[in-house]
């Protein structure tokens, strides 16, 4: 190509090839020499429905590279119901899952990013159409067309494009063999007439059944012995294996603006035909080699000496080898450097319609990794090559390339019916200067929290994902969290089920997924967050100061509130809230005031941040800083009650308060009013309070009778009787300022529910508040019965978390999610940084920029699909028996369907219950029951949701015609299309049926 404006940028590759699932064990596969053709056992053949009589045969050849997990695929991902993921061809379920990851190997989120991408490929002939098309149930309750939609490969790229929501060209190639590099020469095409900004280029190739093996016919092309030998003195025939191969390609200009890993360039890609100047329609011809080689190297500017390397078409077949080299000289000329030749059809076979985009995945490797994998199969070099004497030679042993200059390789594809490409690569090294922004990693740079967050369609497949993630850090130390953050941010799909958690280092992210101690959110999940109030006792030295030198946020919201404070004390606030500032023995009158201005901070600036409550709470002290946040109070006039709250509970009579696990040992010393319980902050947690003489004897008792206790370091007796005079003035007090209700649901501690907007008001409420006991266990009990599993402390340590957890204690599995904002002194601000993952988790507009944010993005695992079986026992050939089920069993373990799937598109909803059957008269219950049954026909599983549509269960319109159908011969009535589009549950269409029959219109 003229300039690098027309160079083309590989940004990512994906492939799928007989054991080797992935890029990474392809290359190492080929590093190693090894060969991915098994042998197969007599049973093996037997079970693909092989007869006795010919794989008993001599020539019948019992060699094949079979693909690993064919039979499974993750339904849910696409939002496929499992019938009809179960008649979808293998080979698009390959394309589906394999185009999802190679977008996200490239960062890209199709789902938000404003590029334009294409897709060119193709796919072999469906083989597993003739094991659907036999089974007379699916074609009944399916019908012919959904089944012929679902394999016929001219919607492999339509379908690809639909799924995973991308607006660029969707084209089909089909050219035999050459295909997959057909397809990469249609994609350069179009984006060099910017028709597109990315496209996903490549090719699958899948023959059922997989172990069927071949019978070799004499002077046919496949191999006598199952062994391919590219340019071999023995080459005697090639063997077809299954496959999938994918690239990403950019222009480079764009790639290297995006920052994206360029693997190689394509300086040049050529496609010809032979036309009629050959032996015959499926021979090879030198002279269309010659042209389709030429035009590539003339197009790339390169010399023909420049080029190092090609990776060959190189069938291993008597014919085709010696009319590609002798192609090859005359392209590329005799003399000059020498340049290796090599084909990895001895490792894996001939891919058929993918062998030419797994080729140029091999040549790119080659590149990036500036070494050449040996050339399996080869004893002695072919004679009838004439290599000797030429520059050329076979590489039958790893070539290093040199690492100081530019590389350039060639790829060849040439398919039967005689259309070729051949593509011409060079390697790519970044330059510095013009990388985006700089380096991801700084190293010996100090990061401060990063916040991970991933998703996946199901809760099963997000734990794949926490472990998928977590072995990758582990496995790559030189990962920068912040890079990895903004990666996750950026670079994937947000899908219904979330989770988020804050780290300062990678080994504690990797402790923390592994453990599966991250926050958790779901669409169908609409609970919203409490944030909880801590309460007098909880202050600490320095407390929010570690988090004031790092969040502006923070630090203006505390200067409002210490300046607010500050018009109501004789003291300043801020005195204290330093290294040096005295919090322990600290009078009750510095407490509160102390501790109001950090909570509030703490509340408000998370707000600020998007984390907003659905609810908050207090204990004590705190259920003041909640009200505020949640309204009944404005500032000014909380600063103002806290000071006054305080000065007056600290001239009260000193008293005492002591914590123990049950009350029934202190019934006398109870009724004597002396003592009184506090609070009852759980149901294993009561504190006592009043004079230091009764809570001596509550304590001498509580020793006798083996109560575990615990003193208080407090001054005064909170909530008991000696805090009436203080009651009295606060009441006063209160009669002079204005309430309001609460605008965010507040949850009383007085009473345990939630608070009304006549005890909001009311200044006898927040009076009795420092007189009557702390139900904090009542309070919990609200928030349970609401649905309320999420919560925020917010206030210095982990006391609040403790006393939740103790409430929710058969709950503390992963249905509680806690969150800290100012824990342990040391990490305050991952404590911060990880409420606002909470928050991102239960919304995921949460904005978390300020915590994932890098240069650019980095390499990291991709989905980790939550596969199941969806199989249609294979038939050998072209088959006519009719059956109405499998024969053998699915060629890997059975595992159950997956549940029927909400649309890729759409939101999870949350289940309602299917109705009981004393909710319906007995003739509803009847019709309901059998449409429940047609509808589990079609979808393949039940309709577990008797209120959901059947587009959300993952039907589509052409199974709608077939079940609409079906209704009517079940019933004989006229159920219409418009009828069912309008009420398509099954309860809706039960109701639509029983007016039908009954001749009244439906009520739905």
């Amino acid at each position: 190509m003229e300039s690098d404006d027309e160079l083309i940028a590989i940004v990512s590759m994906e492939c799928r090839l007989p054991q080797a699932d992935g890029v990474e064990e392809f290359w190492r596969k080929l590093v190693a020499g090894e060969s991915a053709i098994s042998d197969l056992t007599d049973a093996e053949v037997a079970a693909a429905g092989v007869p006795a009589d010919q794989r008993s045969r001599p020539d019948y050849v019992k060699r094949a590279g079979v693909l690993d997990g064919l039979a499974e695929f993750d339904s849910t991902y696409f939002g496929y119901s499992p019938r009809e993921a179960d008649i979808l061809d293998v080979q698009q379920r390959l394309m589906l899952e394999s185009s999802v990851s190679l977008l996200e190997r490239a960062n890209i989120d199709p789902h938000r990013t404003r590029q334009r991408i294409g897709v060119f490929a193709g796919s072999g002939m469906s083989t597993y159409l003739f094991g659907a098309l036999r089974r007379r149930d699916l074609v009944e309750s399916l019908g012919e067309m959904v089944i012929r939609h679902g394999n016929d490969k001219d919607f492999l790229a339509t379908r690809t494009s639909y799924k995973l929501n991308l607006r660029g060209p969707s084209v089909n190639v089909q050219t035999a063999c050459s295909t997959g590099l057909v397809a990469v020469h249609s994609a350069v095409q179009s984006l060099l007439l910017d028709e597109c900004d990315a496209a996903i280029a490549g090719a699958v190739h899948v023959r059922l059944p997989q172990q069927a093996g071949y019978r070799h016919q004499v002077g046919g092309v496949l191999s006598p012995d199952g062994v391919c030998r590219p340019f071999d003195s023995g080459a005697n025939g090639t063997v077809f294996t299954n496959g999938i191969g994918l690239v990403l390609l950019k222009r480079l200009r764009d790639a290297v603006a995006d920052g994206d890993e360029v693997h190689a360039v394509i300086a040049a890609s050529a496609v010809n035909n032979d036309g009629a100047e050959k032996v015959s329609f499926t021979a090879p011809s030198v002279s269309g080699q010659v042209d389709v080689l030429s035009d590539a190297l003339q197009i790339s500017g390169a010399k023909q000496t420049d080029i190092a390397y090609i990776e060959a078409h190189g069938t291993g077949t008597a014919l085709g080898d010696p009319i590609e080299i002798e192609a090859i000289k005359q392209a590329y000329g005799l003399d000059g450097d020498p340049c290796g030749i090599g084909s990895l059809k001895g490792n894996f076979g001939h891919l058929n319609i993918a062998a030419g985009i797994i080729g140029l995945i091999k040549a790119a490797l080659v590149l990036k990794h500036k070494y050449v994998p040996p050339t399996v199969n080869v004893d002695e070099v072919n004679p009838a090559l004439e290599l000797d004497g030429s520059r050329y030679f076979v590489t039958t042993e790893g070539l290093p390339l040199d690492r100081d200059t530019d590389n350039w390789v060639g790829v060849s594809a040439f398919g039967m019916g005689g259309t070729n490409g051949h593509v011409i690569l060079k390697s790519f090294e970044p330059d510095p200067a013009k990388a985006a922004d700089g380096p991801a990693t700084v190293p010996g740079a100090a990061e401060g929290p990063s916040v991970l967050t991933f998703s996946a369609r199901s809760e099963a497949a997000l734990r794949n994902q926490a472990a998928a993630l977590a072995d990758h850090l582990a496995a790559h130390p030189d990962t920068s969290l912040a890079a990895a953050a903004y990666t996750l941010r950026e670079g994937r799909t947000l899908h219904p089920y979330r989770a988020s958690l804050a780290a300062v280092d990678r080994a504690e992210a990797i402790t923390r997924l592994r453990a599966g101690r991250y926050h958790r959110g779901a669409e169908a999940d609409p609970a919203g967050i409490a944030f909880v109030f801590a309460g007098q006792g909880t202050q600490r030295r320095a407390m929010g100061a570690a988090l004031t030198a790092t969040n502006e946020h923070f630090a203006r919201r505390l200067d409002e509130a210490v300046d607010a404070v500050n018009e109501h004390t004789d003291f300043d606030v801020r005195a204290h809230l330093g290294p040096d500032g005295e919090v322990d023995g600290i009078d009750t009158s510095v407490a509160q005031p102390l501790l109001f201005a950090v909570e509030y901070a703490l509340a408000t600036s998370l707000i600020d941040a998007g984390v907003r409550p659905g609810h908050v709470l207090g204990h004590s002290l705190g259920e003041i800083v909640a009200a505020t946040v949640a309204g009944v109070f404005d500032l000014p006039t909380a600063a103002a009650l806290v000071a006054t709250r305080a000065r007056l509970m600290g001239r009260c009579p000193s008293g005492a308060m002591l914590a123990v696990d049950r009350l029934d040992a202190f019934a006398d010393l109870l009724a004597g009013g002396d003592l009184v319980v506090a609070a009852t902050n759980s149901p294993a947690q009561h504190v006592l309070s009043g004079t230091h003489e009764a809570v001596e004897a509550a304590a001498a008792r509580a020793a006798d009778a083996g109560v575990r206790h615990q003193r208080l370091a407090t001054s005064h007796a909170f909530h008991s009787p000696l805090m009436r005079d203080a009651a009295e003035a606060f009441r006063e007090f209160l009669g002079t300022v204005t309430l309001h209700a609460p605008r965010i649901p507040l949850v009383s501690n007085i009473t345990g529910r939630l608070l009304t907007e006549y005890e909001a008001r009311s200044p006898h409420y927040w009076a009795d508040h420092l007189l009557r006991p702390v139900d904090f266990a009542g309070s919990m009990e609200t928030l349970r019965e609401a649905g309320v599993r999420r919560f925020v402390e917010i206030g210095p340590g982990r006391s609040m978390s403790n006393l939740v957890r103790a409430n929710l204690a058969s709950e503390s599995g992963p249905g509680l999610d806690l969150a800290q904002t100012l824990g342990e002194p040391e990490h305050e601000e991952e404590s911060f940084a990880d409420a606002v993952a909470l928050g991102w988790a239960v919304d995921p507009e949460v904005p978390i920029e300020e915590y994932a944010s890098a240069p650019r993005m980095v390499p990291l695992p991709t989905y980790a699909f939550e596969r199941h079986v969806h199989w249609v026992e294979p038939v050998l050939g072209f088959g006519t028996e009719d059956v109405s089920a499998p024969a053998t069993p699915a060629p890997a373990t059975p595992a159950p369907s997956a549940p029927a799937p909400a649309p890729a598109s759409a939101p999870v909803a949350a289940p309602s219950a299917t109705p009981a059957d004393d909710d319906l008269d007995g003739p509803t219950e009847e019709i309901r029951k059998v449409v429940a049954k047609v509808f589990e026909t079609f979808l393949g599983g039940p309709a577990a949701d008797h209120d959901r549509e059947f587009f959300e269960l993952g039907g589509n319109s052409l199974m709608a015609i077939q079940l609409i159908n079906k209704l009517r011969e079940t019933f004989e009535l006229d159920f219409s299309v418009r009828d069912f589009y309008e009420n398509s549950s099954v309860a809706a269409t039960t109701n639509v049926i029983k007016s039908l029959l009954l001749q009244e219109p439906a009520r739905v």
